[in-house]
Formats: structure tokens, C-alpha cells, sequence
């Protein structure tokens, strides 16, 4: 009942903009700029209005239309969950940066399909890898120019060369440097994740043999978390919570509370999103411990990667489909993939992030607290690079060991099912990697996870992927 009400309001503003159209053009022929109504997390501060109103400039240089951007207050309280009852009570931006909860509003017939757009765009063929283009084909309605979400390992730079300053290969490599390290800070944690094991997986995934979503076993397809690797890699981390190296608060530790205690020393290591935000880190470590970090590769054992799932993206740009500007938004989209476009997004603002001195672009110290609003081109290569070693290390590592996961959206009817399944997978972790249970459970483990449907789930993988 709520989707029909949905479409049909989606139809009756649809004509109520087809009948004003008449009113438009004659508004347009008065004001040639177009207002694109916005809705993003966090674009309400100073330095984001300014870069609007440079891509605004920027943008009429390079198209010769004038835009205005709209920035609609954000809701209180969690995002995902606040937009979608935004959205739903018929209150659509144009243009809608979704940082989960886009499946709602797809479902409900809110979004664009992307992909022709996208198709018929050079500049999006070029600046999209190739797992982009992938999430796009499963998943039409989100645009996200970024590299992977990888999540990289960074160590103190200070406790690692105390610890030998041997760069780890394998996950016994990795064993002997968390234990001289805990040796030698035996107050501290060596390392921490954010409710859950997700960052750190990343690190160590490929080495235990879950190289994708859905591993190979006996002749078929079965999900990573009831596979042997995951029982041989809660195992390892079993051992590394026992012996104090793994944080015993991490799996109710935020993503800020993890920052706060790398800078405190509370933990020397700690799992972060390639690029700028490994910088920001750094930066953040500099001025309240002043030690650096060092960025540290995948573990090599049965794989060494880091799995970049295909199924779509998990966050990133919409376009309403009720919007009478969708042409001229993706345009705007396009504009800030460009070379022009991304000066403006990677530097910030002039006489802030960077002053120019003749054609040298000098980054300021404010430099580290800028991060691209819209897009982060791998490719793109401006005059003066914008990351820093850790940064550029974990964006090299990342270029150099992603690895596609031809994963695929679970369909709606299996999505309740699917969640009652990740909710028993998180709680076994938890408990077997506390020590709660011991590691001869994660056989009761899995016989529950398919009783509880992940006998349909792994059936419906399987068609998918043989």
C-alpha cells in the first residue's frame, strides 16, 4: 500500500511539473540560472558553500550554464533513516548523496536509472574503474567516482620500528609484529576495529582463502562466514584477543572512538580507508602524539588481496526521477570528474588549502583537513600531489592488490532472511573470537545459518553464479 500511495504521488508531481513547464520556460528566459535543489551529509559548513559557489563559477566557464546549488538542511539524527522519511513523506532534491538506506527509495521508484546516463557519458567511460561500472550494471541508481573502500592497515611509525621495522608478508609475519609490540606496550592495545571485524578483514580475508563474497567448496558456491577459511581465520583472532593484542572494546568501538585512541596511544594500529583519509590520520597523529604512520600491505597465504565487491555501491550520488533537471545534474556530475573539476575538488579553496605562486600550487597546512565533496578520480594527476605517504601508500596498495568479488544484490525477497543471517554471523564472531565460545562452536554455527534460511540464500548464489 505505501508504494502505491509513493507512486502515485510520484505521478501526480510528475504532471503538476508538466503542467507548470510553460512557467518554467518563461522563467528561464528571465533567469538563465537553474536552481539544483541538494541533499548531502555534512554540506551545511563554510568551507562546502564556498566549493559550491566554485563549482557553480567553475561549471558556467566550462558549459556556459548557469547553476545555483540549493543545499537543503540536513535531518537530525541518523542520516540513512532521516532522508528515507524525507523522501517518502514526497520531499525529493534533485540531486541526494545516500549514504545507505538508497534500496528504500529505489524500491519506491525516487531514483534514476544512471546507467544510460552513464553510458553515453566519455568522461564517466574513462574515470570509472571497472568494478564501478560493474556495481552500476547490478545496481543503476548510485554514482560513486572513487577508488575501492579498501580499508588498509597503518601502524605508529615509532612502535613499529621498535617492534624491527620488518615489513609483514604473511599472517604469521603479521602474528610476530603485533606480539613485539604488545611486548614492548603491554598498557596498550596493538590494534582495534569498529563493531565488528570489517576493517581488518580486508587485511586478512585473502590469506585464509575468502578472496570473495561467495568461496568455492567441494564443486559450489558457499558463503564466506560458514566456510572453512572463516572458521580458521576466527581462530587467529580468537588468539589475538586472548593475548590482549586485539582491543577488547571493539566491538563497541565507533569509528571515532577508534581515532581517539590511535591519537592517544591507546592502540598503535588500527584499519583505515585508503587516500586522504589515511593522511588525515597521520596528520591527526603528528600533532598529538608527533610520530607518522606506515602503511602496511595485504597478508599473503592461500590469496593476498583486498575483495572489492560488485554488488553495488554502498554509498554515493542519486538523481531524483521526478527531476525536470536530470540532464542538466549529471552534467554537473560530468563536470566534476574533469580535470577542471577535480583541481577544485582535490585542492579546496584558494588562499585556505593552497595558494597559487605563478603556476606551482602550494598546499597550505589547512591542506589536511580538506576532502573532495563529490568525486576522487584515481586517475587524475594534478600539479602538486594531494596526498601524503601514508595516503599514497594505501591508495598504491589498494591500485596494486584490489581484487573484483563478483558479488550481486540479495533480492528483496531474501532480503529479511539475509539480515537474520548477517545479525547470527556477527554474534558467533563476537563471541568466539571473545573467547565465549570456543572455536568448536562455529560447526554449531553454520548448521544454524542454514536452518535459518541460508539454504535459499546459498541456492539463489549458486544460480547466480554458475
Amino acid at each position: 500500500m505505501k508504494r502505491t500511495m509513493i507512486s502515485l504521488l510520484i505521478l501526480i508531481m510528475a504532471a503538476g511539473m508538466l503542467a507548470a513547464g510553460g512557467v518554467q520556460e518563461q522563467a528561464a528566459a528571465a533567469d538563465e540560472t537553474v536552481v539544483i535543489d541538494l541533499m548531502a551529509k555534512d554540506f551545511s559548513d563554510d568551507w562546502t558553500l564556498a566549493h559550491l559557489a566554485q563549482v557553480e563559477k567553475g561549471f558556467e566557464e566550462y558549459s556556459g550554464k548557469k547553476i545555483k546549488f540549493n543545499v537543503w538542511p540536513t535531518p537530525e539524527g541518523a542520516y540513512a533513516e532521516k532522508l528515507n522519511l524525507m523522501l517518502l513523506s514526497g520531499e525529493i532534491p534533485d540531486l541526494i548523496y545516500f549514504q545507505g538506506g538508497d534500496e528504500t527509495a529505489a524500491a519506491q521508484g525516487i531514483l534514476t536509472d544512471l546507467k544510460p546516463f552513464v553510458d553515453n557519458s566519455e568522461i564517466m567511460q574513462e574515470v570509472l574503474l571497472d568494478f564501478n561500472k560493474q556495481r552500476l550494471e547490478n545496481y543503476p541508481y548510485l554514482l560513486w567516482v572513487a577508488p575501492a573502500r579498501a580499508r588498509v592497515a597503518v601502524v605508529r611509525e615509532d612502535w613499529f620500528a621498535e617492534a624491527g621495522g620488518k615489513v609483514p608478508v604473511t599472517v604469521d609475519d603479521f602474528y610476530q609484529l603485533f606480539k613485539e609490540i604488545k611486548a614492548n606496550h603491554p598498557d596498550a592495545w596493538v590494534m582495534t576495529d569498529t563493531e565488528g571485524t570489517v576493517r581488518m578483514d580486508f587485511t586478512f580475508d585473502h590469506a585464509f582463502g575468502l578472496t570473495a563474497t561467495w568461496v568455492e567448496e567441494n564443486g559450489s558456491y558457499v558463503y564466506r562466514d560458514v566456510s572453512q577459511g572463516a572458521k580458521d581465520k576466527l581462530a587467529f583472532y580468537q588468539k589475538l584477543y586472548a593475548e590482549g593484542i586485539l582491543d577488547h572494546e571493539y566491538i563497541t568501538t565507533k569509528w571515532d572512538t577508534m581515532e581517539d585512541k590511535l591519537y592517544t596511544g591507546t592502540v598503535g594500529l588500527v584499519y583505515g580507508t585508503s587516500g586522504i583519509v589515511l593522511d588525515i590520520y597521520n596528520d591527526k597523529l603528528e600533532e598529538n602524539q608527533g610520530v607518522s604512520l606506515v602503511a602496511l600491505p595485504p597478508a599473503k597465504g592461500v590469496g593476498q588481496g583486498y575483495a572489492v565487491s560488485s554488488a553495488k555501491e554502498t554509498r554515493g550520488w542519486a538523481i531524483s526521477s521526478i527531476s525536470d533537471k536530470k540532464e542538466l545534474v549529471f552534467e554537473v556530475l560530468e563536470y566534476l570528474a574533469t580535470d577542471e573539476g577535480q583541481f577544485l575538488e582535490r585542492y579546496g579553496l584558494e588562499g585556505i588549502h593552497y595558494v597559487l605562486e605563478g603556476d606551482e600550487v602550494v598546499l597550505t597546512d589547512d591542506s589536511a583537513n580538506w576532502w573532495p565533496r563529490f568525486h576522487e578520480v584515481m586517475g587524475w594527476k594534478g600539479p602538486t600531489p594531494v596526498l601524503g605517504p601514508a595516503g599514497q601508500a594505501g591508495w598504491d596498495f589498494v591500485g596494486e592488490y584490489a581484487v573484483g568479488d563478483p558479488d550481486f544484490p540479495i533480492p528483496e525477497e531474501l532480503s529479511p532472511t539475509w539480515d537474520a543471517l548477517q545479525n547470527l554471523a556477527k554474534e558467533y564472531s563476537y563471541k568466539i573470537i571473545s573467547g565465549e565460545y570456543s572455536i568448536d562452536k562455529f560447526d554449531e554455527f553454520v548448521k544454524q545459518w542454514y536452518a535459518l534460511g541460508g539454504d535459499k540464500v546459498t541456492a539463489y548464489a549458486n544460480e547466480r553464479l554458475n
